[in-house]
């Protein structure tokens, strides 16, 4: 059973996401800042991190930095990290943080269950709704 952690200060964020992936298949926890996630990476291993981009004073690009280094250093597990923005003009910061995915803002089910499908499948997702035409 995959294990995510859902970390935001927005309750009404926290509830579309866990609405969007809940079910039996599913251990949601969520949390409401940087600080009580990287206490709890050093005890549990979850399968997917997913993180609002502005969460109190530790946003997603710092936490993803923070695990980032918390992995090279052996203080916790691997992490799969996907972001959830703000605007396309995030994409950049979010990619040199170390992030294996992100979705856009507007977020609804489909497209969040989509993603997190794909993050525990793959690792990866890349929201391409707002990509610039060829």
């Amino acid at each position: 059973m995959p294990l995510i952690y859902i970390v935001s200060d927005s309750q009404n964020l926290k509830n579309l996401v866990s609405s969007a992936v809940a079910g039996p298949k599913n251990e949601l926890v969520e949390l409401s800042s940087g600080n009580e996630l990287m206490k709890l990476l050093q005890e549990e291993s979850p399968d997917l991190v997913i993180l609002d981009l502005q969460i109190s004073n530790m946003g997603a690009t710092a936490i993803t930095l923070e695990i980032r280094l918390g992995e090279k250093a052996k203080r916790i597990d691997p992490t799969k990290i996907l972001v959830l923005l703000d605007r396309r003009a995030d994409v950049f910061m979010t990619r040199r943080s170390g992030a294996d995915g992100f979705i856009i803002k507007p977020l609804d089910s489909l497209k969040i269950k989509r993603a997190v499908n794909e993050m525990l499948s793959s690792g990866r997702f890349e929201d391409t709704a707002f990509a610039p035409a060829n």
